[in-house]
């Protein structure tokens, strides 16, 4: 049974709030150090774009279009986290029901890209649906999680979650876009540990989930389950499927230790490794600074997402504690794939690398999810 938005916003307590649903003042309480990694980051990955800009056919280098989305996505991020955390998870339910509708559309409307539907074109803008529904997909498990409180240890009620993440899931498998779909997987299993669920429920899910991955494989497109037996064998297809990852292996290895030197990479410079300004750029990165240099980025990374779990330990709610811990999530799951990716220990899936990898979809989606970890100690001080 769907609640009502003036119940929802009753049982969030949202009008009882003496700040308001936007208070500028949170803007005070900002986490430096959280917000020194975040620009940190961002300024390492227009550096590394300026270098993969080198030859590109665009008209506009990608470290220029990367600077806007930066700085619509640091507007977005403040603006996140001005607005309180409780009235967004009350919409959740809207949003989810619009993001739905959207993929919808996408499938059906949106024309073919690189072999799948995943761009809507709307005016001269191209965007990409499935990358803010993983977001919103966090929120619509926080609004369920707080609504449902201890009866998540019932399992009608446990399973139910991964109907919320499967719906918006298939659609964007559907498109295809394997990598995006992949990317939501993680999120309820982390969302439900933390909201107190049944260890042994989350145990059955994860064999289950092994028991049919044969039958997921044959569900693949061919393109799809080419890319995995190339991750097995790259050298049975060298110059086609297993172009990529070995490519990106020769990329990495021949930056050494200390790396060719800035704007001095070979490989990228002559194209061997394609997309290397997106799902590749830390292959770009390796082979230019070599293992110090992805090393110390690497490092970044960890401090940064670090920083988000110490957020979400000391969030004041449950509602905020879920949030930030479904945020870090999908950052993290970025992370750790695409490095694995590019290093050749997993296969081919699209995966994008926060800050660094080229698109402006999927930079609103990190952003937003800084601007929702930014929140969490806002809540905390304003009932400190």
């Amino acid at each position: 049974m769907w609640w009502t938005m003036a119940q929802i916003i009753k049982d969030f307590d949202i009008l009882d709030i003496n700040v308001g649903i936007f208070n500028y003042r949170n803007l005070k309480r900002i986490d430096w150090i959280f917000t020194g990694l975040v620009l940190l980051l961002a300024f390492i990955g227009l550096a590394v774009l300026f270098s993969a800009s080198r030859g590109a056919s665009s008209v506009t280098p990608y470290y220029a279009k990367q600077a806007g989305f930066f700085f619509a996505g640091i507007l977005l991020a403040l603006l996140i986290m001005c607005i309180d955390s409780r009235f967004l998870v009350s919409i959740a339910p809207v949003l989810y029901v619009g993001a739905v509708v959207i993929l919808v559309a996408v499938i059906l409307f949106a024309k073919p890209v690189k072999g799948g539907q995943r761009w809507l074109p709307i005016g001269p803008l191209h965007l990409q649906p499935s990358e803010q529904t993983k977001l919103i997909v966090v929120y619509a498990l926080a609004w369920y999680l707080s609504l449902i409180k201890e009866r998540v240890r019932s399992l009608p009620f446990f399973l139910l979650t991964f109907a919320i993440v499967g719906v918006p899931g298939m659609l964007i498998l559907k498109q295809p876009s394997l990598g995006t779909a992949l990317a939501l997987a993680p999120v309820p299993i982390v969302m439900l540990w933390v909201a107190g669920c049944k260890w042994w429920h989350l145990l059955l899910v994860v064999l289950a989930g092994m028991a049919l991955a044969p039958v997921a494989y044959h569900k693949l497109e061919p393109y799809q389950r080419q890319r995995l037996l190339s991750f097995v064998d790259p050298e049975a297809d060298p110059k086609g499927t297993g172009w990529q990852i070995r490519q990106s292996k020769i990329t990495i290895g021949s930056g050494g230790f200390s790396g060719k030197g800035f704007r001095q990479g070979t490989q990228t410079m002559l194209n061997y490794l394609p997309e290397h300004h997106t799902d590749f750029i830390f292959s770009l990165l390796a082979e230019e600074h070599g293992f110090i240099g992805a090393l110390v980025v690497l490092g970044l990374y960890l401090t940064f997402l670090l920083r988000g779990l110490k957020l979400a330990l000391k969030a004041s709610e449950m509602t905020n504690a879920l949030l930030a811990a479904g945020c870090v999530t999908i950052l993290a799951f970025h992370v750790f794939v695409n490095v694995a990716i590019t290093l050749g220990l997993m296969p081919v899936t699209g995966i994008p690398l926060p800050f660094l990898s080229y698109g402006g979809s999927f930079y609103m989606t990190t952003m937003m999810c800084v601007g929702t970890l930014l929140h969490v100690p806002v809540r905390k001080q304003l009932f400190d």
